[in-house]
């Protein structure tokens, strides 16, 4: 079982790739169709690895409002 949460995202994105390469020659249309029959599956199976295996390497939110990273909180104003 693969735990590596970017494995997981980086395999899974290459296969989609791959399959949407596939689609564009005419003969190969057939495996784009098969490899379009499992992508489902390996989309579900990446997001259960992110969510069950990936962590959260930003600053904890805390008793703060706002959960941006690239901005000051007091910077942001009121919307």
């Amino acid at each position: 079982m693969i735990r590596s949460d970017i494995f997981s995202a980086a395999v899974v994105t290459l296969y989609l790739v791959i399959y949407v390469a596939l689609l564009q020659f005419g003969d190969r249309e057939f495996y784009g169709f098969c490899m379009l029959l499992f992508s489902p599956l390996l989309v579900c199976r990446m997001v259960y690895t992110i969510l069950k295996f990936g962590r959260y390497k930003g600053s904890d939110l805390g008793d703060g409002e706002f959960g941006y990273q690239d901005r000051n909180k007091d910077g942001l104003g009121i919307f």
